[in-house]
């Protein structure tokens, strides 16, 4: 079984993922190329390894699963050249926070969660323990989808581990 099929079977994960990945205004991710599938996909994987993570350790899993879903949920599109993507690298938290404020009506911790996931390549950083798992597992699918080069993914891992241990 396929991991999207095996989330999607997933009824405890599904009851707290589906309002926002049934939303009319979300749905539009699944038409965006993000790290080589689309941005919907991305978030849902991002948002599962974030449930399980969560209920693992004993952390709020719902405000991982809503956080984890929306972390990207902006509509514009970031692979148009190096100089854009570069910029999008650090100016699409916001938007996908603010975008999750007025569809969504995320509470401040989501917020947080939402504006953090890029750290420490952004200067917001995590304040819960859901904020780091969310932006611990945008790392590894990222990884995974190959979103980064080798040496990028060193460099990130390296800089998150620092600001993880301080």
């Amino acid at each position: 079984m396929n991991l999207m099929n095996k989330i999607y079977k997933d009824n405890e994960y599904m009851s707290i993922a589906s309002p926002i990945l049934n939303h009319k205004e979300f749905m539009k991710t699944k038409q965006i190329v993000h790290h080589g599938s689309t941005r919907f996909n991305h978030s849902v994987k991002v948002s599962y390894l974030a449930y399980k993570l969560s209920k693992m350790l004993g952390c709020d899993a719902r405000t991982s699963v809503r956080a984890g879903v929306l972390h990207d949920f902006f509509l514009e599109r970031d692979d148009k050249n190096i100089a854009t993507e570069t910029k999008m690298l650090i100016k699409h938290p916001s938007l996908a926070k603010q975008n999750a404020i007025t569809y969504f009506g995320v509470n401040e911790k989501e917020q947080n969660i939402i504006e953090s996931h890029m750290f420490p390549i952004s200067n917001v950083a995590p304040k819960s323990k859901e904020a780091w798992i969310v932006t611990l597992c945008d790392k590894i699918v990222a990884m995974f989808e190959g979103a980064y080069t080798a040496k990028a993914q060193i460099t990130v891992w390296i800089l998150f581990l620092v600001n993880f241990v301080r």
